[in-house]
């Protein structure tokens, strides 16, 4: 018995001890300045090339060497002795070596290589000079990767398209758009440019945001704003050829508006062609973007000033208590307290004493992802990082902001090896984190939940296209279409991201089952038949639904529409307006073929809520509109806001996560305006077309070249086909056309191979091209004329059972084979175009 009180006793001791011992490492983490940072300033150098006496094409470096073919902002051109500068302003490194890489565009194979360590110094920058040895193909892009290496040997990349050219006229063309821009400062200057513009009365002269060629000439020359500039204006080379290009001139100015110093960020873009006796504006548009300024507040309206903008959405979250704010301006982060009457600056690059330059540069983005009734909210920065301890890294770092402590702390921090302009198109709008600490997310077709406790990585589904999954807005739901293939695709899956549950809509039997859209909190979805469903002659299937259903997450049907004879081909939903899309299937040639009709439309009778903030504008003289974010009523502003800064907390743990997959492995279709990405597509003439309007060039995510605004030449022939073998042995027009386009690539294909019974024209060229086949459907026969141009000939259906090949054009006529007649003929370009239009403007090609 004395035994046992011992043991008792003993064990008691051992439970107070270590009791006592362990205390001490889990009592609460009290945060101060010893385990607190700020972010430090930007260090990175800066380049620039210099090419003849031309100094252009201002780069940022990045930490990662990522693959210089996924970068393409700016373009050098070079003459034929290949030679050319690179301008480094050091900053806060010695560089001491120059690596520098040529790479084809398209597979990556390394032209050239070399290192540099003797550098000149010029007026406080390094200069070294390249000669490159290895003879370029004229007018062909490569890839140029610069690596600069520190006294240290720290080591930053910097990326550059190359093209040679025998004379590509930049001095002259530079030298024209640099007058341009400056006259533009002074009204009596700007009076020899008025010749350039072509002013249309249509033109919103309401605003200094935008202005472009058909503007006034008051506001292309300022109006009355008298703006002054504040950095260098450094020529960025966006696109050029012999006669063309398209150069951006970005800088930041100021102005003084009602007594107060606002300043600007300002892009002009110019597209010009050089003739030897004058030179042409082919188009101008200047965009103008306030910088966020919370101390510009109008505090008789409680409101914060946007200023000059074209962008009037504000992303934010607000508190239910009506409260507090936090809110994305500015590629800044800003928490407002309504009650105090306290701006936080949460997240920023922009410095204090900035140089514009870096701090300012704009190639991040902010999401804010929730927040409790205390104030606090995660938050996800996406992009390059233009300081701090990830400077010049591309990364999606996922971080906590805490308001009673006025601190942020980094939760995940996930690498990825491309550019900003490529991840915003592969990184899709899931981004929640839940009750029990899961942040959930999707990118690169693959959704992802990663447990911040656990520390667990987890693929909740893969393959799934960002064009196939749909984000409920203010609820824990997405919803996705399991397979992107409409002949696959038989489930829809709805995920609630508080309890990880997954529900699924499924197909009846002979059904298949497409994933539309979304209105207030429910989804669009619909179903086809599986006989309905029908692959096109160029290998586009059409999957149209025979019906169309509104159900909510709990996939309770809300609405069902079906009409006979009617098909559903696409949904677009507008404020509460769901039109539909429609078509018929009528028989044409033995063939169903599906028509479209008139649309049909939905009305969804639920009321919007009142926004939490509002945006309003205001009209001066000297600034035309300007833009304000109105509060919520109950808040009166007293006073200009209090100005706060977050630190960040110093952790401890490793929060990388590598992602399983770490590229987009789908092909898809990129416009490129001024350099930009300005969608992800997955049909070619969609990207077309917006590049079309926004004079553009299509890429395609294996970096190749697939379209470029106003370069085709007035007249071009592909000799080869009006002297080939015309003779063919078989009866179907596509597939002699088929045969006559491998024909002229080199290729002997058999009568069984070229067969269309079982597969597509498109699936054809897929097997058999040197090349890749591209589906041009959609596009109009001036735009397919480009592939002409390049030497590429075009297969065209001119009607629903008949091909051509289009081999050749000039002003007025395009020159096709017809495999009908076997003859090569003549056609009047305008007629040409209706007939294809009527066909469907379906064109197959290729890309070298």
């Amino acid at each position: 018995m004395l035994k046992q009180i011992y043991r008792v006793i003993i064990l008691i001791g051992i439970f107070i001890a270590a009791l006592s011992y362990f205390s001490r490492d889990i009592k609460e983490v009290v945060f101060d300045i010893d385990n607190t940072t700020v972010m430090e300033n930007a260090t990175f150098p800066l380049v620039t090339i210099k090419t003849g006496d031309n100094e252009i094409n201002l780069l940022h470096g990045y930490s990662t060497n990522l693959d210089a073919n996924k970068l393409r902002e700016t373009v050098t051109p070079l003459g034929l002795n290949q030679d050319f500068e690179v301008l480094i302003n050091q900053e806060d490194y010695d560089i001491k070596k120059l690596n520098y890489e040529v790479r084809e565009f398209v597979d990556n194979v390394l032209i050239e290589s070399d290192s540099i360590s003797v550098f000149d110094e010029v007026d406080g920058q390094k200069k070294a000079k390249i000669k490159l040895k290895t003879e370029l193909i004229p007018e062909k892009e490569y890839a140029l990767k610069i690596t600069l290496v520190t006294s240290g040997s720290k080591k930053m990349y910097f990326f550059q398209r190359i093209k040679v050219y025998e004379n590509a006229y930049l001095k002259e063309k530079l030298d024209f758009i640099m007058d341009f821009h400056k006259s533009l400062f002074d009204k009596k200057k700007a009076q020899n440019i008025v010749k350039y513009l072509e002013t249309s009365k249509e033109s919103d002269d309401t605003t200094l945001a935008y202005v472009n060629i058909h503007s006034s000439f008051e506001n292309i020359s300022w109006g009355n704003l008298k703006p002054a500039i504040l950095t260098e204006v450094v020529p960025s080379v966006i696109e050029i050829y012999r006669d063309t290009a398209s150069v951006e001139l970005s800088y930041f100015a100021e102005a003084e508006i009602a007594g107060k110093m606002e300043r600007y960020r300002v892009t002009e873009f110019y597209r010009i062609r050089y003739a030897p006796d004058r030179m042409y504006l082919l188009n101008y548009e200047r965009r103008m973007e306030s910088v966020f300024d919370i101390k510009l507040a109008s505090v008789s309206k409680s409101e914060l000033k946007l200023g000059i903008t074209s962008n009037q959405e504000v992303p934010y979250k607000g508190g239910e208590d009506n409260t507090k704010l936090a809110f994305v301006r500015d590629h800044e982060l800003w928490f407002y307290n309504f009650l105090t009457n306290e701006a936080i600056r949460v997240f920023t690059f922009h410095q204090d004493n900035t140089e514009f330059i870096r701090d300012y540069y704009d190639q991040h983005d902010i999401r804010i992802l929730n927040m409790d009734a205390e104030g606090n909210f995660d938050f996800v920065v996406y992009g390059y990082m233009n300081r701090g301890q990830y400077e010049g890294r591309v990364a999606v770092i996922l971080y906590h902001f805490y308001r009673s402590e006025n601190r942020i702390e980094e939760l995940v921090y996930i690498p990825v090896e491309e550019p900003y302009q490529m991840l915003k198109e592969n990184l899709s709008g899931l981004s929640y984190v839940n009750n029990k600490e899961v942040f959930y997310f999707h990118i690169y077709n693959t959704i992802y939940s990663y447990n911040l406790i656990t520390r667990q990585l987890s693929e909740i589904a893969t393959d799934v296209d960002k064009n196939h999954i749909i984000v409920l807005k203010d609820t824990s739901y997405v919803a996705w279409q399991e397979s992107s293939d409409p002949k696959q695709a038989k489930n829809i899956c709805i995920l609630d991201m508080e309890t990880g549950e997954i529900n699924k809509i499924s197909a009846p039997q002979g059904y298949n089952i497409r994933l539309m859209d979304m209105i207030d909190s429910n989804i669009i979805y619909g179903y086809v038949k599986e006989n309905d469903i029908a692959s096109m002659i160029d290998g586009s299937i059409i999957a149209p639904l025979g019906s169309v259903e509104i159900a909510s997450v709990d996939k309770k049907v809300l609405k069902k529409y079906s009409k006979s004879g009617y098909y559903v081909s696409g949904v677009d939903v507008k404020d509460n307006v769901i039109e539909l899309r429609r078509v018929e299937k009528v028989e044409n040639g033995g063939r169903a073929v599906y028509q479209v009709t008139s649309p049909d439309y939905i009305m969804n009778q639920v009321k919007e809520k009142a926004k939490y903030i509002q945006v309003t504008s205001r009209v001066t003289d000297q600034a035309l509109t300007e833009y304000y974010l109105t509060l919520p009523k109950i808040f009166i502003m007293n006073e200009i806001p209090k100005i706060k800064t977050t630190v960040s907390t110093v952790i401890t743990q490793d929060p990388t996560v590598r992602l399983t997959t770490d590229s987009q492995k789908l092909l898809y279709y990129y416009p490129y305006l001024s350099g930009r990405i300005a969608g992800a597509y997955e049909n070619a003439s969609d990207a077309i077309a917006y590049a079309r309007d926004g004079i553009g060039t299509v890429l395609n995510s294996r970096q190749q070249i697939v379209w470029e605004r106003g370069i085709r030449a007035t007249n071009k022939v592909i000799s080869e086909f009006e002297n080939m073998n015309r003779q063919v042995d078989s009866e179907d027009t596509m597939e002699s056309c088929l045969k006559l386009l491998l024909s002229y690539q080199k290729v002997s294909v058999s009568k069984e191979q070229l067969s269309i019974k079982n597969q597509s024209a498109y699936d054809v060229l897929k097997k058999y091209s040197k090349y890749t086949p591209i589906r041009l459907t959609g596009i109009t026969l001036d735009d397919a004329l480009y592939y002409v141009s390049k030497g590429r000939p075009v297969i065209a259906m001119k009607d629903t059972k008949n091909a051509v090949i289009i081999y050749g054009y000039d002003t007025f006529n395009i020159f096709v084979l017809d495999p009908a007649s076997s003859q090569v003929r003549k056609m009047g370009i305008q007629d040409s175009a209706k007939l294809f239009e009527a066909a469907g403007n379906v064109f197959l090609s290729y890309l070298e």
